[in-house]
C-alpha cells in the first residue's frame, strides 16, 4: 500500500480533533496538552476517533503521551506504526 503524504494525515488529524473533541488546532506543532486543549477524556475520545478514522488499532501497551501532544506528533506516530491516510 503506498504511503500517503504526511500533510494528508495531518489534515485528517486536524479535522478529527475539531470534529471529535471540539478543539480548533492553531497549528500542527501546537502542544495541545500544554495549551490545555486536550484533557484525559478528550485524549481517549481522540484515540478512538483515530482508530475509527484510520481503520486500525493503535498499539497502546506502552502508552506515551508525547505521541499525542500535537498533530505533528500524532502523524509521526501513525507513520511509525504503518498507518496512512
Amino acid at each position: 500500500m503506498p504511503e500517503a503524504p504526511t500533510g494528508t494525515v495531518e489534515a485528517q488529524l486536524t479535522d478529527l480533533v475539531r470534529d471529535r473533541v471540539g478543539v480548533e488546532v492553531p497549528s500542527p506543532d501546537t502542544d495541545l496538552v500544554a495549551a490545555g486543549l486536550l484533557d484525559s477524556l478528550a485524549l481517549v475520545t481522540l484515540i478512538v476517533g483515530i482508530e475509527d478514522t484510520f481503520g486500525t488499532r493503535l498499539p497502546l501497551d506502552d502508552f506515551d503521551l508525547e505521541r499525542f501532544r500535537s498533530v505533528d506528533a500524532m502523524a509521526r506516530f501513525l507513520g511509525e506504526v504503518g498507518v496512512t491516510g
